[in-house]
């Protein structure tokens, strides 16, 4: 169950309201979920703990940049993610966000000269992705999922919204190549697609294509 204090966050979209939905995948999902986020926070706990103290030693303000997008049920999500950038460098780092919630992927060849370096070489790692471990323990986000939206993003999806908030966003996304709007349409394709037809083997198969691609 969703609280009413959540329910009020929603965003005002019309196709948004009043709708509520099984999360996709149901509880074994969810279970999954846990598992596995929760192993790797307490196999990575030292590694996280020791970025966040880098963080703070070398970047001006929080530890975490929270960027707001939309998540299950339409509700307005909170993306942890190490900061990579001082505070000067926030608007270069919120375009850095955009982009790769667009793309599903972190960049990991192409570096913003703005960041300092210890925030440019935890991007090209992924490194800087590991906080929203917590989002997918604590149910915002799922393993396997849909890229994170935001509103602007999201309007492109029109009547066609339900099938990516019936679904947690992912901490692994699809990878789609193309144009904005060939883009887009391929990702409602992929999100209608996994809405309907979610399976554990899947969410395992992504995961595999994930490591299998950060290898090479």
């Amino acid at each position: 169950m969703i609280s009413s204090a959540a329910r009020n966050a929603k965003y005002s979209l019309i196709h948004l309201v009043n709708l509520q939905y099984r999360p996709t995948g149901g509880f074994t999902k969810r279970l999954v979920d846990i598992l596995i986020s929760l192993s790797i926070l307490l196999i990575f706990l030292p590694l996280i703990l020791m970025i966040a103290a880098l963080v703070k030693l070398s970047t001006t303000g929080s530890v975490f940049y929270n960027h707001e997008e939309i998540g299950y049920d339409g509700v307005s999500l909170l993306r942890l993610t190490f900061r990579t950038a001082s505070a000067s460098g926030g608007q270069d780092f919120a375009q850095y966000l955009t982009m790769t919630a667009q793309t599903g992927s972190t960049p990991r060849h192409q570096q913003d000269i703005s960041l300092p370096p210890f925030g440019a070489v935890l991007q090209q790692l992924g490194l800087d992705r590991l906080p929203q471990l917590f989002n997918v323990l604590r149910g915002d986000m799922s393993i396997v999922g849909p890229s994170p939206l935001t509103m602007s993003e999201i309007e492109r999806y029109g009547s066609n919204t339900s099938y990516y908030i019936k679904t947690r966003p992912g901490l692994i996304g699809y990878r789609v190549d193309g144009g904005t709007d060939a883009h887009y349409f391929r990702r409602l394709q992929l999100d209608r697609t996994y809405a309907e037809n979610w399976t554990l083997a899947a969410d395992v198969r992504e995961i595999w294509q994930f490591f299998t691609a950060v290898r090479h």
